[in-house]
């Protein structure tokens, strides 16, 4: 259930590399994410360059030299500004002083992985039927169906609990339609019966005043 498995018959260490970042991203470390994704741009990036890089190369000299290479058609230019995107998003991440947990930056960069993912498949030969894969988020935040996960569990239960909202609210809704509320002018027993007593505390109320008046 991951959104790279096509990347499973073109490098296996690779795809291991970014299907942690889905996991990441799953248990929402956002941080992590970004930065899992930025080990998987640089890998591709060495991968691609072969026997033109040695391993003491930093990142930035294994993106130059890729660029000076890879500038022959549109695809290569994709790729090419997908892994500086996540090399700086992870460069931010890695050594920003403050946390940022922010999941749509996470989420971009995986995107980014993964239509670079496509680009790097191609360049290595895969069927080009593989152009036709779409992200999917679903994938991405239910991960495989026996995966336990907070994310999977929130998402879950955030749609659980709106369906369970909705029909509270109809019931509810349904049982105010229903109900009258009583009234003494439509209830005429109630309506006598106050009569009769308004009548007798008149009657009591003449009673003591003229027995205070013309008797004391």
């Amino acid at each position: 259930m991951s959104n790279f498995e096509f990347l499973k018959s073109v490098d296996t260490d690779l795809f291991k590399i970014i299907s942690d970042a889905e996991k990441l991203y799953r248990d929402e470390y956002f941080e992590q994410c970004v930065i899992q994704t930025r080990r998987f741009a640089e890998n591709v990036c060495r991968n691609l360059l072969g026997e033109r890089v040695i391993p003491e190369s930093t990142f930035d000299e294994c993106l130059s030299t890729l660029q000076d290479i890879y500038t022959k058609n549109i695809k290569q230019r994709e790729l090419i500004n997908d892994l500086y995107f996540l090399k700086s998003q992870g460069n931010i991440s890695a050594h920003g002083k403050q946390v940022n947990q922010d999941g749509n930056i996470a989420l971009d960069c995986i995107k980014r992985a993964f239509e670079m993912s496509i680009n790097f498949a191609l360049f290595k030969g895969a069927p080009s039927n593989i152009e036709k894969l779409e992200f999917s988020e679903d994938k991405l935040i239910l991960g495989e169906k026996k995966k336990k996960s907070a994310l999977k569990e929130k998402y879950i239960a955030k749609k659980k609990s709106a369906k369970k909202n909705n029909l509270i609210y109809k019931k509810k809704k349904e049982q105010a339609k229903q109900y009258v509320y009583p009234s003494l002018v439509e209830n005429k027993k109630s309506a006598k019966k106050m009569n009769i007593i308004g009548g007798l505390i008149l009657i009591l109320a003449i009673g003591m005043y003229i027995y205070l008046t013309f008797f004391s």
